[in-house]
């Protein structure tokens, strides 16, 4: 009877966490990790994958420079007796920008002239005394006119009336050429700076832009190329402009000089203004896609494109790059490929995985 009872009891406890066990399995699942609510696909955008000519474009800092400068100085050392410019005043070819005190000049150049017509009377005395009194010395040879010219101090009056007309008018200073005055910093009445230039003259109708380009990018650089540029202080200016020289010398940076020419056509450039040059090329033949396109994996560059609602994992190598593209070749090695008309994920790819099910819109 003990035994009857101890069955019956077994029986009971078996059935009843039977049931405790169909409960937990119908509330929790009854396959570990297993989920029976399915996630919702992930939204994501892009745009097609095309095959052409990649705008290729080069970027650098460069500084301005005035097509045609000089440094403007007097050659003697006297008192500064009138300036007619300032700072910023644009001058014609030949204008006197300032004199020097030249009274002193003046009557050297006075007296030079008075010694020549002395000695011209004297050369005159001794040609006509050669020639028998006739005027004009008509049977005077060459070398008789030149030992006279000689004795009578002639060609030595005639030099130095010369110099002193170079000094007279070196008291002036005039300009060699159109431009506009620059570093004029001398006051009437004072000496000019020994050894300083007494200003700068530059014209700024037009600008030589020098810049650096890496040594692997100059081969696509040539004279005569189309560049832009816009100042740092004007973000929306842009001026155009065209490569007139390349130094042919690798620098210990492994940069090449190059020079431009741009036009200054609203007056705003000056002098060693500081400004971002943008050169453009074609690159023939080139898969292309947005640079959002490229995402990292692992230190792997990926592209997902989009199929069939889902997003496919595509390993790449970027070989060129702008502002907004890259051209991408398949990676070696590397799973999936992309080509021309494929669609790429650019929104929403920055957590993806592959084969993840996704609701695509397309950027217009």
């Amino acid at each position: 009877m003990k035994n009857l009872q101890n069955i019956v009891l077994a029986i009971m406890l078996a059935t009843l966490l039977f049931g405790c066990k169909q409960k937990d399995e119908n509330e929790y699942g009854n396959e570990l990790g297993k989920t029976e609510t399915k996630a919702d696909p992930i939204n994501v955008e892009g745009v097609i994958a095309v095959f052409g000519s990649f705008p290729l474009e080069f970027v650098s800092n460069g500084k301005l420079m005035a097509s045609q400068q000089a440094e403007l100085y007097f050659t003697k050392n006297q008192i500064v007796k009138e300036i007619n410019v300032k700072n910023g005043d644009w001058v014609k070819v030949g204008a006197v920008l300032a004199s020097l005190e030249n009274e002193l000049d003046l009557i050297n150049l006075k007296q030079a002239e008075f010694q020549l017509e002395s000695a011209k009377i004297d050369l005159d005395d001794k040609v006509i005394t050669h020639s028998g009194g006739q005027v004009g010395g008509g049977r005077t040879g060459e070398k008789a006119l030149n030992h006279f010219a000689l004795s009578s101090g002639f060609k030595s009056a005639e030099l130095n009336l010369q110099k002193a007309k170079i000094d007279y008018e070196s008291t002036t200073l005039k300009a060699p050429f159109s431009g506009r005055v620059a570093d004029l910093e001398t006051k009437v009445m004072n000496l000019p700076k020994g050894g300083d230039p007494f200003c700068r003259l530059l014209n700024d109708k037009n600008f030589e832009v020098v810049f650096p380009i890496l040594e692997s990018e100059i081969g696509r650089l040539k004279v005569g190329q189309a560049v832009s540029m816009r100042p740092y202080v004007e973000d929306s200016v842009f001026y155009t402009g065209k490569i007139i020289e390349i130094n042919p010398i690798v620098d210990e940076n492994g940069l090449v000089v190059v020079k431009a020419i741009v036009p200054n056509t609203d007056g705003k450039l000056i002098q060693g203004m500081n400004v971002k040059v943008f050169i453009k090329d074609q690159v023939e033949d080139c898969l292309i896609v947005p640079k959002e396109a490229v995402v990292l994996r692992n230190n792997r560059q990926v592209v997902f494109t989009f199929s069939e609602g889902v997003a496919m994992w595509n390993y790449v190598e970027t070989v060129l790059e702008n502002s907004v593209s890259y051209s991408v070749t398949k990676e070696k090695d590397g799973m999936q490929e992309i080509f021309a008309g494929d669609t790429v994920i650019t929104i929403g790819n920055l957590n993806l995985a592959h084969e993840a099910e996704v609701k695509f819109r397309m950027i217009k």
